[in-house]
């Protein structure tokens, strides 16, 4: 080989190297699983097998049912729950307690996860580790991990996008884990079932209806679940929790017409009996008038909502009208103005938030819903997301630095051969 082919060779090597940090990641394309049908599952916002404990005040389960099996304990709701009954809030929704209903959701759970487990899988997830992934459709395989989650999952597709995810072990989150839906995914086609125990600590935000097959726990407070919570042979522990049980909206494209159809009524849900209501909810609305944005934090200012109210409710997102994220507080007595912190925003994203006050058994109205700054004043805007692999760019800049080296020398030996 001669020296101007050795160039050429290295050359090329550096450039397909350099391809691979700088030319951004295919997501794998699979096949859209079947639809998947919930029976009377789909009516509840949690489901236990031996109780449901929520020591703490905060926990709010939204549109749906929270059921227990015979026999089983409840504590921290209302009767016939015992405990403090302020602790936790059902919002459209009954405790179906030891009863039929609660019986019928176990049993249907049964048949779900059995045909869940039984599907042929896509991908198995390389360590556990669901990290800065971004994933399309499809049956995803989770082995064990210390953590299989502490930062974002990216889930990307359309309204008819279906993704199971199989846990293999314990499934465990961390405090800064978000799953991210994008494209039109909807919480309501998204799936998890995990062999024993589900772990979500702190403020996790999580999207997607989970089977445990032993028991789950919302370590240290403020986890938002969009989806379902089911432990088929234990127990549930709320912790400032919220679970917003999700209906399907109508899918707006199909692979097919038999696809459409039985995607869009396989999780609907039937509306539960709601409680018989006592508080009133309140009668007028929070104005959200300001939003401080600094990086991943931003502090909502509101009118107090005084009557009626037990819990605020903050709904956040990337686009108005679509606040797939949320949170609730305790409400106290206010008379000048609320405010509310919320962490860990992608500081260089838009976030559209509004906030309504509720009773004991049913929310208030929403406020306006408000833009907050969307850029870190202390970012550029490179029109890129923030990357998290900085060692890897610094790595590309050297190399494109040899790159230009090489190039040099290239048209330097080039003169010198033709004179």
């Amino acid at each position: 080989m001669n020296k101007l082919n050795k160039i050429n060779f290295f050359l090329v090597s550096f450039l397909v190297v350099l391809a691979q940090f700088i030319l951004p990641q295919k997501v794998a394309a699979y096949s859209n699983p079947a639809a998947v049908s919930l029976s009377t599952v789909s009516n509840f916002a949690a489901l236990a097998k031996s109780a449901i404990t929520n020591p703490v005040v905060g926990t709010v389960l939204n549109n749906g049912d929270m059921g227990l099996d015979s026999p089983a304990t409840c504590t921290g709701f209302p009767s016939p729950c015992t405990g403090t009954a302020s602790n936790g809030t059902i919002n459209n929704g009954a405790i179906q307690y030891q009863n039929a209903v609660a019986l019928q959701g176990q049993t249907d759970t049964t048949t779900v996860v059995s045909n869940l487990n039984s599907r042929a899988g896509n991908q198995t997830i390389a360590g556990g580790l669901l990290d800065g992934l971004t994933l399309s459709q499809g049956v995803y395989d989770v082995p064990a991990a210390t953590t299989n989650l502490t930062g974002d999952l990216t889930l990307s597709g359309d309204a008819d996008s279906i993704f199971i995810f199989r846990a293999s072990s314990a499934f465990i989150t961390a405090n800064t884990s978000r799953v991210l839906l994008t494209g039109g995914v909807q919480a309501c086609h998204v799936f998890w079932t995990v062999a024993s125990q589900a772990t979500f600590d702190g403020a996790t935000q999580f999207v997607g209806t989970v089977f445990a097959g032993s028991s789950v726990d919302f370590t240290a407070g403020g986890a938002t679940l969009n989806g379902r919570v089911i432990a088929q042979t234990a127990a549930i522990t709320f912790r400032n929790t919220t679970v917003n049980n999700p209906s399907c909206a109508s899918a707006g494209s199909s692979s097919s017409s038999s696809s459409s159809s039985s995607s869009s009524n396989s999780n609907s849900r039937s509306s539960p009996s709601a409680p018989v209501c006592t508080d009133p909810p309140p009668t007028n609305n929070p104005d959200l008038f300001q939003i401080d944005r600094s990086g991943s934090k931003a502090v909502l200012y509101f009118t107090p909502v005084n009557d009626h109210l037990t819990y605020y409710y903050v709904a956040y997102g990337l686009s108005p009208g679509s606040e797939q994220y949320g949170v609730s507080f305790p409400a106290g007595l206010s008379t000048g103005v609320v405010n509310f912190t919320i962490n860990d925003l992608n500081p260089n994203a838009t976030y559209y938030f509004k906030v309504r006050g509720g009773s004991g058994c049913a929310p208030g109205g929403w406020s306006n819903n408000k833009e907050s700054n969307s850029k870190n004043p202390n970012l550029p805007n490179t029109g890129f997301a923030p990357h998290k692999n900085i060692p890897w760019y610094i790595l590309a800049i050297i190399i494109s630095g040899i790159l230009a080296l090489l190039v040099l020398v290239r048209r330097k030996y080039r003169f010198l051969s033709k004179h």
